[in-house]
């Protein structure tokens, strides 16, 4: 798999970052604008920073800001969801909503700087039926709601505070579903709390290593997904109960899997090298830096989940289409009272007015291929023979105008002859 200059030393430097040491100067001349895009793109833009502080390369002063700009943002944000995470959790007790907790506040504390931690929402997770309540209990607390790409609900407050709910159709395999499922149900309560469960380290291992396992297969993993997970797995590794984690992951059928990925993970940003870079984790590191771009193949062969979700998402779009398409030939009535407005009195008429905005439509769409086809080319010829004719006519003019000239100046010879004669003949008549 081909993978730039950039890429690779993206990785060098976030290794640095994490492990507290220098980073290397680069070898050769870098693009720091793609430098920038890249780390941007993958969510790890304001850790880079740290490692391109000590860079005596020549970088833009321009880019250099952005990276600055990236890793104000972070320290804002590891203040304000700290404090915002305890608002939340008060809200959720109150309003009786049984959830448990990603701890930001345990999270940023993994990092050797708090700042570094890619996570940028309090994330709540919810049983499918409290996914409801929990936005109109967010909605007086002065949170809105947004849009995002993401498998869940996000709500978000000046000046910056985001929260991320979600639940079991956040994963894509029915297995993590049911094994989400199984979690919310299972989990103690935190201590003090009636409604906030508590999540060891085990299972918030297991519910990390599902999540990233699910965007891997959808192609949307990214770095700073994958550098959380890492600060989490050596913070808390001595605390997991790896007889249980095992057990879990073999019925969630993702052993193998998460065992190369944590081998990716210790070659990125491990401090002892002692796997060898196989093709399978080359075309993994092409799969991840490019969000699923390159190395599908080999990928696939590992995880067949990628396949699941690609054939769900090709069944999706057939689905989007047809709906499009039955939309279009029975819109709704709102629609259609803007077309009749007899509508708004005779709504049971709305099948017969479908028939006849189709019957329309046809007529119209008829005579648009007949102007196409027969009108337009029609003009088109007899334009080209009225054209042709007038050059023709205009080509020809110069030997008519000759031709005339020629007969007028024969005519006028004629006529003066036909005069001389008849003087002559005059003269003869006169008697001597």
């Amino acid at each position: 798999m081909s993978k730039g200059y950039e890429e690779r030393y993206l990785i060098t430097l976030l290794s640095a970052v994490l492990n507290q040491t220098t980073a290397p100067e680069p070898i050769r001349q870098l693009d720091w604008d793609k430098m920038y895009r890249l780390a941007d793109y993958h969510r790890v833009a304001h850790a880079v920073y740290y490692g391109v502080m000590g860079l005596e390369d020549n970088i833009p002063q321009t880019i250099r800001q952005r990276f600055f700009d990236k890793y104000l943002e972070a320290v804002y944000r590891t203040d304000r969801l700290r404090a915002g995470e305890k608002e939340v959790q008060n809200l959720m007790e109150k309003g009786k909503v049984n959830c448990f907790f990603l701890r930001y506040a345990e999270t940023i504390q993994c990092f050797p700087v708090e700042e570094m931690c890619c996570c940028d929402s309090i994330q709540v997770g919810v049983d499918k039926k409290s996914i409801k309540s929990i936005g109109s209990i967010l909605e007086k607390a002065d949170f809105e709601e947004r849009n995002t790409d993401e498998h869940g609900r996000l709500f978000y407050r000046v000046p910056g505070i985001r929260v991320f709910c979600f639940h079991q159709n956040l994963f894509f395999s029915s297995s993590m579903r049911k094994f989400y499922k199984r979690l919310t149900g299972d989990l103690p309560y935190k201590k003090g709390s009636r409604y906030i469960h508590y999540i060891s380290a085990s299972d918030q291992y297991l519910l990390l290593i599902c999540q990233l396992t699910d965007s891997y297969a959808r192609g949307e993993i990214n770095l700073g997904q994958i550098i959380d997970f890492w600060a989490f797995y050596k913070k808390n590794g001595e605390k997991f109960n790896w007889p249980y984690i095992y057990n879990k992951l073999k019925k969630l059928n993702i052993g193998e899997f998460a065992e190369r990925l944590e081998i990716l993970i210790l070659r990125w940003f491990g401090t002892e090298e002692t796997f060898e870079f196989t093709e399978i984790y080359d075309a993994m590191e092409s799969y991840i830096l490019s969000k699923g771009t390159e190395g599908r193949e080999l990928s696939s062969n590992m995880l067949p989940l990628i396949n699941r979700v690609a054939d769900c998402y090709a069944r999706n779009r057939k689905t989007e289409r047809l709906k499009k398409i039955l939309y279009w030939l029975f819109p709704e009535r709102r629609y259609m009272e803007t077309l009749y407005p007899v509508l708004e009195w005779f709504g049971l008429s709305l099948p017969l007015f479908w028939i006849v905005r189709l019957i329309r439509n046809a007529i119209r769409f008829i005579f648009s291929i007949a102007e196409e086809r027969i009108i337009q080319p029609l003009q088109k010829f007899v334009t080209k023979i009225v054209h042709d004719s007038l050059l023709l006519k205009k080509l020809r003019s110069p030997d008519e105008k000759n031709d005339a000239n020629d007969k007028e100046t024969a005519d006028t010879e004629t006529i003066a002859d036909s005069e001389s004669n008849l003087g002559k003949d005059k003269t003869t008549d006169i008697p001597k």
